[in-house]
């Protein structure tokens, strides 16, 4: 008998912090959770449907009525909080119930971007170059001329906080920048070098010397809006009648150098392993002209949605999104952690 399944979401009515435009990327996630159920209604899993909230104690309490064998994890955040994604990954190994996707640290460490950074580093993978701001007023090194930089959320996913003016040439700009964003997502800066080059998309499946990378995917700019920054902005992901929406498409990579291709998998694979994610998840890098591909993101909760790029990918591999959804329950189900054994004297 397959294993019955609980597909595990939040009714995020609020948001922690942000512009109401964030809210966006918040409502995606019933519709993948739709799609979802469907998928693995028809591999023919039994599913339910449940809600996380502030409250562990109601989160478990919803989670136990359902009697799962595996629940499917896709709270990204609760309250508008993207770290209760991990909080509800620890609840499930504290109840020793299985579920999809990275454990607890993994989604910890993805999610503060500067940790993330530390560990790739440590671990060898490349990464742009770039420092931290608490405030707009903290010291800044040298920029260097002719240099652009970016500068991010540091504990935000889904492109929350990225838009043009996220890119600047100058300290002025920067520590402006800097100030928005600090006082508009309550978190520290990430500021990073602005590496314009050919952007890949990574999609792996599977865990440790199981994962799989997924057939490459490149975002196209060849219709991008002229005259600004080529990157993937909250408004290319979330709006779709934006122009950078229309004019950054995720497509199959091609005309890819095999010497590139094996290093951009292989980047990525390293720094999937280096987080410890799981089950599935997403690298996103730049091609350096002098350093090669390096580390934008990685994200271990990517969109499962069937016209998302994960999917896609999976397309291109002839995995349908039925039995994609179903292979990522399959890999939960197959890391159940086993029951305790009492101790003896």
């Amino acid at each position: 008998m397959k294993p019955m399944v609980t597909v595990l979401t939040s009714d995020d009515g609020t948001l922690a912090h942000g512009t109401s435009m964030d809210a966006l990327a918040v409502a995606a996630v019933g519709a993948m959770a739709d799609a979802v159920e469907r998928g693995l209604a028809a591999r023919g899993h039994a599913v339910a449907r449940a809600n996380a909230s502030h409250d562990p104690r109601a989160t478990l309490d919803a989670l136990l009525a359902t009697r799962p064998d595996v629940v499917f994890h896709l709270v990204e955040s609760i309250d508008g909080d993207a770290r209760a994604e991990a909080h509800v990954a620890a609840l499930c190994e504290w109840a020793r119930i299985p579920y999809t996707g990275s454990g607890p640290t993994a989604l910890a460490l993805a999610l503060e971007k500067p940790l993330a950074r530390s560990m790739l580093r440590a671990k060898g993978v490349p990464i742009p170059r770039g420092f931290v701001m608490r405030a707009a007023q903290d010291p800044v090194p040298p920029l260097g001329t002719g240099k652009r930089w970016i500068v991010k959320p540091a504990r935000e996913d889904a492109s929350h906080g990225i838009g043009f003016d996220s890119v600047v040439a100058d300290e002025a700009a920067l520590r402006e920048r800097v100030a928005w964003l600090v006082a508009t997502y309550a978190q520290e800066a990430l500021v990073e070098e602005f590496v314009d080059g050919r952007e890949f998309n990574v999609a792996l499946l599977g865990t440790g010397d199981a994962t799989r990378v997924l057939p490459l995917s490149e975002i196209d700019y060849t219709t991008f809006p002229k005259n600004r920054p080529r990157l993937v902005t909250y408004a290319a992901k979330w709006v779709e009648e934006s122009p950078e929406c229309i004019g950054s498409p995720s497509v199959p990579a091609t005309n890819v150098h095999p010497a590139l291709e094996r290093a951009v998998r292989e980047t990525a694979i390293a720094a999937y392993q280096s987080l410890g994610l799981a089950g599935y998840g997403r690298v996103d890098l730049r091609v350096c002209p002098e350093r090669g591909p390096l580390v934008l993101d990685v994200n271990p909760n990517p969109d499962l949605s069937p016209d998302a790029g994960f999917a896609k990918a999976a397309a291109r591999a002839e995995i349908p999104h039925d039995e994609l959804v179903e292979r990522i329950v399959v890999d939960a189900h197959g890391r159940r952690r086993p029951a305790a054994v009492p101790l003896t004297v």
